[in-house]
């Protein structure tokens, strides 16, 4: 995986050539990512997945983050990414079923991981039960639904704490379904831009 090729850009977005994934995280070029988020409507709950990362993850194990997400390589456009959703949750979506919401940065910086992310983000309303995903354990430990309206209070600091069903789910084991409580440092530590970018653009679509 290291040694995947990526295209890299200026800070424009304009491209300037290829480096392994290992460069790229170690010298700190922005490149490409695919980011799809699922919501869902219940009755009167309006809900965001994220799918917490696996333990054995070399990048921010067991923090929930986007429901499926992953790296562009350099030959690559964002209709590629739509691999990242069968491989994570087992689900087979056309480019199509998808619902834009633009190119947003997201650096991640700290010591030894330089992290610039061009974003490529969008949504998808999930009708079908949670438990019908199929997870690649390698990489997803479960899936976790948060109500909108808490996961923006946790954001806010009105709350220090949340609760939220967690699922534990996949074609060789019986459905399991826990509740279990989160804090702020639970989730991965995208900018203040992209999470409100991320509710609005949720609020709208579950509206």
């Amino acid at each position: 995986m290291e040694t995947e090729q990526l295209a890299i850009f200026s800070e424009t977005m304009e491209r300037i050539g290829v480096r392994t994934r290992a460069e790229v995280h170690r010298e700190g070029y922005w490149h490409e990512t695919f980011h799809c988020w699922f919501v869902q409507r219940q009755a009167d709950r309006r809900s965001i997945l994220f799918q917490q990362r696996a333990a054995q993850k070399k990048d921010y194990p067991n923090q929930l983050d986007i429901t499926a997400a992953g790296h562009l390589l350099a030959h690559e456009t964002p209709r590629d990414g739509v691999r990242e959703i069968q491989e994570e949750l087992g689900l087979e979506l056309a480019f199509d079923d998808l619902v834009s919401a633009g190119i947003l940065p997201d650096p991640f910086l700290r010591p030894g991981f330089l992290d610039r992310e061009f974003c490529h983000l969008f949504f998808y309303l999930l009708s079908i039960p949670i438990t019908d995903l199929v997870l690649q354990r390698e990489e997803v430990a479960c899936i976790v639904r948060v109500e909108l309206e808490d996961f923006e209070r946790l954001l806010r600091q009105q709350v220090s704490e949340i609760s939220a069903p967690v699922y534990l789910t996949d074609s060789a084991d019986p459905q399991t379904i826990i509740t279990r409580n989160f804090q702020r440092e639970d989730f991965c530590p995208h900018t203040d831009q992209y999470y409100e970018t991320l509710l609005k653009f949720a609020y709208q679509l579950l509206s």
